[in-house]
């Protein structure tokens, strides 16, 4: 009796010490598997822009249905120039995948680039789904993603340039 009594407590403070191990942070399995918020952080900073990028213009959107401002944009975009010269009224509303953490980087650098310009510019993420929903639908303005989201060929009403990641750093 006294030897199963010894082991239901051995079994007990066992169970409660694994437990303990794997629920306080960080916990045991994310120290081995790299699982935790920091280890994901720094992988997302580590995160390159790889193949080529779209930057899309929907042209039925009222404010960039003018070929010449579609056409000033893409080369503000693009890097060939840095003024868009239409004024501060000028706001656009651009579209990202939140799961693209190389292009999340490059839009804080974008957004800047853009405020030098003269153009308010908002970014939006969305997930690749809801992203490719609003691509489809035709509910963007502008958006930027990578050539693999979905094939930009079908798309109605678009003015697009394709970029190398290599010329976007």
């Amino acid at each position: 009796m006294k030897r199963r009594l010894i082991i239901i407590v051995v079994l007990i403070a066992m169970l409660f010490g694994f437990g303990a191990l794997l629920h306080s942070p960080p916990s045991l399995v994310d120290a081995i598997s790299g699982a935790t918020s920091k280890a994901k952080r720094s992988e997302r900073a580590t995160v390159q822009m790889e193949g080529n990028y779209v930057f899309c213009i929907n042209c039925s959107i009222n404010g960039v249905d003018s070929a010449l401002f579609r056409g000033k944009l893409k080369k503000l975009f693009s890097g060939q120039s840095e003024d868009l010269a239409v004024g501060s009224e000028t706001a656009i509303t651009v579209y990202i995948s939140e799961t693209d953490y190389a292009l999340v980087r490059y839009a804080k650098k974008l957004h800047e680039q853009f405020a030098k310009a003269g153009v308010n510019v908002v970014f939006k993420e969305y997930s690749d789904t809801m992203l490719r929903s609003r691509v489809l639908s035709g509910r963007y303005e502008v958006f930027l993603a990578s050539e693999d989201l979905l094939d930009f060929t079908v798309l109605e009403n678009a003015d697009y340039i394709v970029v190398n990641s290599s010329e976007l750093r």
